[in-house]
């Protein structure tokens, strides 16, 4: 009798547990036959010879990774939340794509926002386009179809609502001829008063800074980075209308959107770049430079930002030294750690040089031409 109780309590035991499992696999078979969530889509398209598309209910299907999600927005607020979903290595794979044979990956959300992912960025921190947050059984209307984690990096590669992503199979070489003090560059170009989350500042729409280049090209990558290393690239065609760099006000110098979120822009931006120009804020790139003694004055030498912003093979080039006024001096490249950008205090840029080389001062720099 006795053994008989213990067969029949097991019995209970084990019928609790089915009915468990059968009421989580019902709970999962809902959630797979949500049509609203699982029918929405992922365009892939770029360098392909067709756009390809993928569903969240296919993606859903892929080995779903787990994340101990946690961002710092640009403001310096820490974003923490578990997210699940499948990498972007295994839903390219889904649809027989090979992220290494591509030189980037963009991402873009339903508000338009684009983050330029590069195959280094996948390697080494397996980003994951969650399709869900903190257990929920589907993302909210604001971060649907998925949300493009990428543990390790800043908030602006926290791309909410992706619905496309942009292969890229080349990414144009820079090659920078121009480089221009943003200030100055901006002269006599009317600011707009950008309202962004309550507060009013000026700010200089980009495409009248691209105007005053010789040649932007469609095909070049808009190039960002902050004071304090952080870069981040962009399509042109995303950011030649209505795209803003706020110049006054808290986190300025700062890329204004309507589609940037607060947390998602790039601030205090040291310098940025097209495809042959660059523009430097020299009160920020100094933080990336150093300061360099010439005398009595301390400043950022010349090469240095050639350098940061990405301009090559300097000691083989010759370059011109181009002042507000017109002034300008020829120096060579190997010459060019004799002079030193100072930032004075009525708002100029002056360039002086080590004594005794015959090197013309200039009074407030413009530019720095390669020649």
């Amino acid at each position: 009798m006795l053994k008989s109780g213990k067969g029949t309590y097991l019995c209970l035991v084990l019928c609790l547990i089915c009915f468990a499992l059968a009421g989580c696999a019902r709970q999962q078979a809902s959630v797979a036959r949500d049509p609203e969530y699982e029918s929405l889509k992922i365009v892939v398209e770029g360098d392909i010879d067709q756009p390809k598309e993928i569903t969240v209910g296919e993606m859903r299907a892929l080995p779903q990774q787990k994340l101990d999600a946690s961002l710092t927005r640009t403001t310096g607020l820490l974003e923490e939340f578990n997210a699940t979903g499948p990498t972007v290595k295994d839903v390219l794979e889904h649809m027989g794509i090979d992220y290494q044979d591509y030189k980037g990956i963009g991402f873009t959300g339903k508000d338009n926002y684009y983050c330029l992912v590069t195959p280094e960025i996948i390697a080494q921190y397996e980003p994951i386009l969650a399709l869900t947050v903190d257990g929920q059984s589907e993302l909210p209307e604001e971060l649907r179809p998925a949300r493009l984690c990428v543990q390790g990096e800043f908030g602006p590669y926290w791309v909410k609502m992706v619905d496309r992503m942009i292969l890229y199979k080349e990414i144009p070489e820079k090659n920078i001829t121009f480089v221009w003090v943003f200030k100055n560059l901006a002269e006599g170009i009317e600011p707009y008063q950008y309202e962004y989350y309550g507060s009013k500042d000026d700010a200089i729409e980009l495409a009248q800074i691209f105007s005053r280049f010789d040649h932007v090209s469609s095909k070049a990558f808009f190039t960002m980075k902050s004071s304090d290393g952080f870069k981040k690239n962009e399509a042109i065609n995303m950011v030649n209308q209505r795209y803003y760099i706020k110049v006054e006000g808290e986190g300025a110098p700062m890329n204004m959107a309507p589609n940037i979120k607060l947390g998602m822009n790039v601030m205090h931006i040291a310098w940025f770049s097209t495809n042959a120009d660059a523009a430097v804020f020299p009160e920020e790139i100094v933080e990336l430079t150093g300061e360099q003694q010439v005398g009595a004055q301390k400043g950022i030498s010349l090469r240095a930002i050639l350098e940061e912003v990405g301009l090559t093979d300097i000691d083989g080039k010759q370059f011109e030294v181009t002042g507000t006024d017109g002034s300008s001096v020829k120096v060579s490249g190997q010459d060019l750690n004799k002079g030193i950008l100072l930032t004075k205090d009525d708002g100029s840029y002056p360039v002086v040089w080590t004594e005794g080389e015959g090197l013309v001062p200039i009074d407030n720099l413009l530019r720095i031409r390669s020649i």
